[in-house]
């Protein structure tokens, strides 16, 4: 598991036992004010405990719902326009208005830590949306699975969402690549 400084420190450790349990392998120290208690962690918890309010879109969500097959880095995240810039070479920042932000928002559990991640429904809009900005591969096996499981989709949900996003564009390409 992954803590903050501040976590272990309102837990009751002080200063002087952090360091002790980081000497004794007890705690790792991943970043400056960040520990985990696994050598290996998995940076995506990192992230989901230091940026509480970022959400995993894009192909970083597309590996978690298992609908790409490598973990592309760096991680892509979604957050508030009037957020602030998060500095990490590991992290792609896409800033979203605000309500385009909260549109299909999901908390899961992910191999054990809880993660906010967009829905099937609005990580289809995203790929459709960022097809030009996305590797051509990592696109189409995205786009393939989509096809495979479009019967699990909520085609109501789809088109709540395709109205938040004013671009008609949306729609002719998820009813022509995934839909068909």
């Amino acid at each position: 598991m992954v803590y903050l400084y501040t976590d272990l420190t309102k837990k009751g450790f002080s200063d002087y036992q952090i360091k002790k349990m980081v000497n004794e392998n007890k705690l790792y120290v991943v970043k400056k004010g960040i520990y985990s208690d696994k050598l290996n962690y998995n940076y995506l918890e990192v992230i989901a405990v230091k940026h509480p309010n970022a959400v995993f879109t894009l192909e970083t969500a597309a590996y978690c719902y298992g609908l790409i097959s490598k973990n592309k880095i760096p991680y892509v995240i979604a957050t508030k326009q009037k957020d602030r810039k998060i500095k990490d070479e590991y992290i792609k920042q896409i800033f979203t208005t605000d309500k385009l932000y909260n549109t299909g928002i999901s908390k899961i559990t992910y191999q054990g830590f809880n993660i906010l991640i967009y829905d099937l429904e609005r990580l289809l809009i995203d790929v459709v949306r960022n097809k030009k900005n996305m590797d051509f591969e990592s696109y189409h096996e995205i786009i393939n699975n989509y096809k495979r499981i479009s019967k699990l989709l909520n085609k109501n949900k789809l088109n709540e969402y395709i109205i938040n996003f004013k671009d008609p564009k949306i729609v002719d390409r998820i009813k022509r690549e995934v839909l068909s």
